[in-house]
Formats: C-alpha cells, sequence, structure tokens
C-alpha cells in the first residue's frame, strides 16, 4: 500500500471482472461467519514500501559534511505491542575538506502503531518512534586517528603537534569557530568509532523523525483493489496480530 494515494470517493472503478468476482464472494462469506480478517503478510508489505530506498539525508556538524544514506529496509512484527517495526540498514559518512573522517554501517529501528478511521477509509501511522540506532562493525567502518588529522589539514610545519595542541593548530584552520570545530574532532582522538557514532545519535534521531513529520504515514483504501475495496466497505480495525499485520472485517 503506497503511503499516499487518492481518496477511495475519487477513483474511478478498475477492478477487472475477476477481482470484482472476488470481492463479492468475500462478502457473500462474510455474510455466513465463514471470513473474519484478512492478512498482509511481511512478504507483501515489503512491496509496498519498496520505493521508499534508497534515501538520503544531511547532517548538521560543526565543520565539514555529514550524511546519512537508508540503503534498505526489512518489516518486522511487535505482536505483543500491536507495532508494525521497521529495521534500516543505513551508512553514515563525515567528510572534512574533501576527505573521508568517518562512515560506518548503522542500523535504525523504528517503530509504529497501526490505526484504521472508518469515516476516512484509510489506515494511519501512530505513535512513530526511532528505538535504537546501533553500530555495526564491518569492513566498510573507518575512522581517522589525530595523525591523520594534523598531517592533512594544517600546514606543514606544524603537522608535528602533539595531540594537547590540537586546539591551537584548530586555531590557524578554523578561523574564528576553533573551539567548536576542535571539541568537535576531539571526538576521534580515542579512535572509538562507537564515541562518534553517539555524539551524533541525536541529530540522526532529529533528522529522520523531521524527514517523519513530513511524510504522508497514512494510506487510504483503493478502490482498484479489490481486497482494499472490501476492507473500506466493511472493515472495522487493524491489529499486528500472528505476524501479520490484520485487518478485522466484522
Amino acid at each position: 500500500m503506497p503511503l499516499s494515494s487518492p481518496s477511495i470517493d475519487s477513483q474511478p472503478s478498475r477492478m477487472p471482472l475477476k477481482d470484482r468476482c472476488k470481492l463479492l464472494i468475500a462478502r457473500l462469506l462474510i455474510k455466513l461467519g465463514k471470513l473474519r480478517f484478512d492478512d498482509f503478510t511481511k512478504e507483501e508489505l515489503h512491496e509496498l514500501i519498496a520505493d521508499l530506498f534508497p534515501h538520503r539525508f544531511s547532517l548538521n556538524i560543526p565543520i565539514g559534511t555529514g550524511s546519512v544514506n537508508v540503503q534498505e529496509g526489512e518489516i518486522a512484527f511487535d505482536n505483543e505491542n500491536n507495532k508494525l517495526v521497521l529495521q534500516c540498514l543505513a551508512s553514515i559518512n563525515i567528510d572534512v575538506a574533501n576527505n573521508t573522517l568517518y562512515r560506518a554501517h548503522l542500523v535504525v529501528v523504528s517503530s509504529a502503531t497501526p490505526q484504521y478511521d472508518e469515516i476516512s477509509k484509510t489506515v494511519l501511522l501512530t505513535h512513530v518512534n526511532i528505538d535504537t540506532i546501533t553500530l555495526v562493525n564491518d569492513n566498510y567502518a573507518l575512522i581517522q586517528d589525530s595523525h591523520y588529522l594534523l598531517n592533512k589539514f594544517f600546514p606543514q610545519g606544524i603537522n608535528n603537534l602533539v595531540t594537547s595542541s590540537l586546539r591551537s593548530a584548530m586555531s590557524l584552520f578554523t578561523v574564528g569557530t576553533s573551539d567548536v570545530a576542535a571539541e568537535y574532532l576531539k571526538l576521534y582522538l580515542s579512535g572509538s568509532k562507537q564515541a562518534v557514532l553517539d555524539y551524533h545519535k541525536p541529530q540522526i534521531n532529529q533528522a529522520i523523525q523531521s524527514e517523519l513529520n513530513t511524510a504522508n504515514l497514512s494510506h487510504t483504501m483503493r478502490e482498484s483493489h479489490w481486497r482494499e475495496a472490501l476492507f473500506a466497505r466493511v472493515g472495522k480495525s487493524v491489529r499486528v496480530e500472528d505476524d501479520r499485520l490484520r485487518f478485522y472485517l466484522v
């Protein structure tokens, strides 16, 4: 189900005869008490979100440029809490003066509660949260050390400065923003990929939330799709159950 689609009332009927027959049979089964719900499986939902990836957004960092590229996503189900879960593989890249200081793969896990509005015939995703952002230590991971920073970014003649002089060296490089930039680059002195990620987690979280706030996280049932047309006529609620997105018809 695409995240945005026209209202059911604004769509002309384009349902093939075979599907119209399925719709009539399904309504008969409901009247006979033989059909209570319809399930959308993980595989079906994956087809519906395929066009969302890849997706790239920028990070606002004190010096240089930062970006996160969400490469692919996989849906999971939290039956106990009635939540749809999206597990995404992403990459983060931090570049300064056209040199990569940091890169890593991340697993970003978000969740949302599905709800159905009978009046508008629309499925909504509510209570959307970013649950975890986890570092993946693989061959893609990279972090540059202090020697690299000094040799790459500072003029010849000061590249023998020791780590404690990093702030002084930054004043020659950043002109007026040395305190902020030096504090940021000090993250790299420990050589900890996790420390750099922890610094950027709030920014990544905020950027994703901003993307979600502007996205249309709803889907209006389509008259051209017989299963959705059935739910638009008799649907009551939607829940995550038995590792399915279950649409209750009665």
